[in-house]
């Protein structure tokens, strides 16, 4: 390839829309069927596809399938697998148990048996069972086992078992099985799972000394249990096909029974393996998951079996949609369709690779690039929904790239080489940047006329295909600058843990400094929806506004965090802002959302793992990237690395909620205040509120310093909750909760409580 300073001459190529062409394949598959969405708030899968955490349990019943796994997750197919749609199950703990009672109700359990919940509109919506606190509840639930919509049977970790026969809104205390702790004689034995066949007759297993397992029967819904027999091996596992036959897997052990449980006979395979799931399509013909990640295969009712590697990552569970169609789940998302009764297998969705470091926007808001490392660049033009690669000839990390149009765009790589394309990433060019260090950003305006490149020191500029000018005097020349945004004809540079913010308003022609915050102010990052609408973060946390370029600035106090890394807006009244956990949860990567010019901060789950890029670019239209912290591999085989979301509602799911708080007293004397000891107490209500819910309260200083907080747990009784905060001057209160199934987040406006000397 050539090297030239003219730009304009290479809008002269032929253009081959390559980024229409890329796509074709991916808008045909999202027509399909829609992306998945992520389990606690609005945002969606766009890579990899369907989904990247890591699935569990499976099952189908009449035409329906759902399946479940790490990070809340779960999901519902109407097509045998083929389409998927995520479910707002409202947690975040990993789920290992599913039964499906009919197509509309569903039990999911999780969370080392701390979450149980049920869905009775088809995974639309999921409500609590038994216990309401998610975290280290005191008795687990070991299993769980519905007979129908009414009656059920859930077998607590200490051997209790609790009977419902309303669906799951009370449970009455059973007879607990015999041997274990709970039990009137107490004793050791661990329960490992129960099975009803009718309302009242079921049996339930549990471990013994050694590899044994007792085998005890009830006929009268848990009131009485006798033993019936003691099973040389570990059950883990019970699986009912039909009236007579049901399977139970464990550590080397498959046992089938032929007349409802009554005996067992332990079956040739499964021997030297740990044997996890079980799912049949006739009595005899049945798929079994390892721990190792293979199937198994038997027609024999488990007299022999034939060993399957469906994956090149494990695999999880294996169940049957009909005769013929069979599914498997896995590792990272990982699915896979079998259409000759689980012999053969292909995968559904997939990845694009690859590792990447930032978000930019495209030429609409249905348009974002994310640039990687090996000259990579992920692009999506569907919004999100659907991603491709763009290769630059390059070995270096692309660090930023920047898009005029859908033919016309730059990348600059780490070692300061400069590119350009005019056909859509088919084709590049190679650029001069002109003397100097290796540039920090690239803006091309949308004009297509003006480029500049941003950093280390000062800005470049070409305009009209000319070569890369030094910007010779005024604030530009020689200020520390690394970021920059393009506004239409206006530019925005800035340094981060500087105080250089810098802006042109006639395509790079003429720059001005903008006054900051403050003397003190040194600056995070910042965002400008519009040329005169910015947002400043500064690097104690703060969060600033100007709605008039700059030459003002209002401080928005009701984001209740510290843990501030990032902010993107994508129109003057609505944007994110990135922080490194919420409510003691830092597993989740989370966002606070304003969709009122940062009066209030709704907390927003996204997936497991960390944020690497935030990108907004409309009111609601927005990107995420980030990196999976659940150290597997992708469903390719390669190692985890980046993953890639999307929304178009703003991140908001479910039914609006508000969030409200008050102070008793509103304010104080410094005399008042040492009377009551310097507590303030802090009520407020959360709408629609069911009981159990956990509302953060955060308080600062009102002149400012670090935010800490309480979990408050709201009340069936109104929505309310209250606590109290020690102070010791003036303060700002402000309250945040991340939603449930169904219902949306909220976030209070700013409350200050003022100490008056």
């Amino acid at each position: 390839m050539k090297v030239g300073t003219a730009i304009g001459r290479v809008a002269a190529l032929a253009f081959a829309p390559l980024l229409v062409i890329a796509l074709l394949a991916v808008t045909t598959a999202v027509a399909m069927g829609s992306s998945v969405q992520v389990a606690r708030s609005g945002w969606s899968w766009g890579n990899p596809t369907p989904q990247g955490n890591a699935l569990s349990a499976l099952d189908f019943h009449e035409g329906v399938g759902y399946a479940v796994g790490a990070a809340g997750t779960a999901l519902r197919t109407n097509d045998g697998g083929s389409t998927w749609s995520g479910l707002a199950t409202g947690t975040s703990a990993d789920l290992t148990k599913l039964q499906i009672i009919d197509p509309n109700n569903v039990v999911i359990l999780g969370g080392n048996g701390c979450v149980l919940r049920r869905s009775s509109d088809g995974g639309a919506t999921f409500l609590p069972l038994f216990i309401l606190a998610q975290n280290g509840c005191p008795n687990p639930v070991q299993s769980f086992y519905f007979v129908n919509g009414e009656t059920g049977y859930l077998l607590l970790r200490d051997g209790s078992v609790l009977r419902t026969g309303d669906g799951g809104k009370t449970f009455s205390k059973q007879t607990a099985i015999p041997g274990t702790p709970a039990s009137a004689t107490g004793g050791g034995a661990v329960p490992a799972d129960l099975l009803f066949t009718g309302a009242s007759t079921g049996i339930a297993f549990v471990g013994g000394s050694g590899s044994a397992n007792q085998e005890f029967s009830t006929t009268d819904g848990g009131v009485s249990w006798k033993p019936a027999g003691t099973i040389q091996g570990g059950i883990t596992k019970l699986y009912r096909f039909d009236a007579n036959t049901i399977y139970g897997v464990g550590p080397g052990t498959l046992l089938l029974s032929t007349d409802g449980g009554s005996t067992f006979t332990k079956q040739p395979i499964g021997g030297g393996t740990t044997l996890n799931s079980i799912h049949c399509t006739t009595a005899s013909t049945c798929l079994i998951a390892t721990s190792s990640g293979t199937l198994l295969r038997t027609t024999d009712g488990g007299q022999t079996a034939t060993t399957i590697t469906a994956s090149s990552v494990p695999l999880a569970d294996a169940a049957f949609f009909n005769s013929t169609r069979a599914v498997a789940v896995g590792a990272a998302g990982q699915t896979v369709l079998s259409d000759d009764a689980g012999v053969n297998y292909s995968p559904v969705g997939g990845g694009i690779g690859g590792s990447f470091s930032s978000l930019r926007a495209g030429s609409n808001a249905q348009s974002a690039f994310a640039s990687g490392v090996n000259g990579q660049i992920a692009f999506t033009i569907n919004g999100g929904a659907g991603w491709q690669i763009a290769s630059v000839p390059t070995s270096a990390a692309v660090v930023d790239t920047s898009w005029p149009s859908a033919s016309v765009g730059y990348a600059l790589d780490a070692a300061g080489g400069l590119f350009s394309t005019a056909n859509g990433g088919a084709s590049w060019q190679t650029l001069s940047p002109g003397a100097g260090p290796p540039a920090r950003a690239v803006l091309a305006l949308a004009n297509g006329r003006t480029v500049a490149l941003v950093g280390p020191t000062g800005v470049k500029v070409a305009i009209a295909g000319g070569p890369f000018q030094s910007v010779s005097s005024g604030p530009a020349a020689h200020a520390s600058l690394n970021a920059g945004q393009a506004i239409g004809s206006a530019i925005f540079v800035w340094g981060t843990r500087g105080r250089s913010l810098l802006v042109s308003g006639n395509a790079g022609k003429s720059w001005r400094a903008i006054k900051l915050p403050s003397k003190k102010t040194r600056i995070a990052q910042a965002s400008f929806p519009s040329a005169t609408a910015g947002y400043l973060l500064d690097s104690t946390g703060r969060l600033w506004a100007t709605s008039n370029g700059g030459r003002s600035w209002r401080e928005s106090l009701a984001i209740g965090s510290s843990q501030l890394a990032d902010l993107t807006f994508g129109s003057p009244a609505s944007g994110y802002l990135r922080v490194n956990g919420f409510g003691g949860d830092s597993s989740d990567a989370y966002v606070l959302h304003t969709a009122n010019t940062g009066r209030t901060w709704v907390p927003q789950a996204i997936s497991r793992g960390s944020i690497l890029g935030l990108l907004a670019v409309g009111p609601t239209q927005a990107y995420a990237l980030l990196q999976s912290a659940l150290g597997e591999p992708t469903p390719g085989g390669r190692p985890a690395s980046s993953q890639l979301f999307f929304t178009s509602s703003g991140g908001v799911a479910g039914t609006p909620s508000t969030l409200s708080i008050k102070a008793g007293p509103g304010s104080f004397t410094k005399k008042k205040l040492k009377k009551a000891r310097s507590m303030v107490t802090i009520s407020g209500r959360l709408s629609g509120a069911v009981g159990g819910e956990q509302v953060v309260i955060g308080v600062r200083a009102l002149s400012g310093g670090s935010w800490s907080s309480h979990t408050a747990i709201v009340g069936a009784n109104g929505g309310s909750f209250s606590t109290r905060f020690r102070i010791h001057a003036s303060a700002v209160f402000v309250a945040q909760w991340a939603g449930e199934s169904g219902r949306a987040g909220a976030g209070s406006a700013a409350l200050t409580v003022n100490v008056k000397h």
